[in-house]
């Protein structure tokens, strides 16, 4: 979802400063994209950065910051909604891999106009070990009664683009501005945006 379907990662990023400031603290962005695409909560960041509150108090905070940020700031991103939407209308098998909980998906969905587009949602509430484990793309494989060896996964960040290839999927990655410069592992294809990425490609793939 972040940084294929929408531009999620500058809300998560704004949102760990929010709360870091109050302790006069601050990550910077390159401190914060190794957790892009992850399942790691602030369990590891009270570890990673040294934090003086346990993750019992960090996360319930941030956990309804993010939200509100979804439900009001959400915003597709270039060539999101016509690809999912072309996909759905063309009976495509297509599911949604988030790290994020569910009720984050679920306001993002609903907030970009695609709550119904997908046939399976599997989130970060649905698996115990995030990406780059191989965990939740077996499970989107597994509900879409599909090999692994016949999905397509589309990912913006290394710990994505690892866990798909982990799970035997083919794998193409989107970039965006957080992930310039980064070295996204091994994707099968690499896209500036999903605009670039034609319909009759992904059928192509499914054929």
């Amino acid at each position: 979802m972040d940084g294929v379907l929408v531009d999620g990662e500058p809300l998560h990023f704004a949102a760990v400063n929010q709360l870091l400031a109050h302790e006069g603290r601050s990550i910077s962005l390159e401190e914060y994209k190794p957790y892009m695409g992850t399942k790691a909560g602030w369990t590891e960041m009270v570890r990673d950065f040294g934090l003086a509150r346990t993750r019992d108090y960090y996360s319930p905070i941030y956990h309804e910051l993010i939200l509100q940020q979804y439900r009001e700031h959400a915003e597709a991103l270039e060539g999101a909604t016509s690809l999912v939407l072309g996909l759905q209308r063309r009976r495509v098998p297509i599911a949604l891999a988030s790290s994020s909980v569910r009720p984050w998906v679920d306001a993002c969905l609903a907030r970009i106009g695609l709550a119904r587009a997908f046939d399976e949602l599997i989130t970060g509430s649905d698996v115990a070990n995030g990406k780059p484990d191989p965990e939740i793309y077996l499970l989107a494989a597994k509900r879409l009664k599909l090999p692994p060896s016949a999905c397509l996964a589309i990912e913006d960040a290394p710990a994505g683009i690892a866990s798909a290839r982990a799970a035997g999927m083919r794998c193409w990655a989107v970039r965006t501005e957080y992930t310039r410069g980064l070295d996204l592992g091994e994707p099968d294809r690499e896209f500036e945006s999903l605009s670039g990425i034609a319909l009759d490609d992904i059928l192509e793939v499914a054929a």
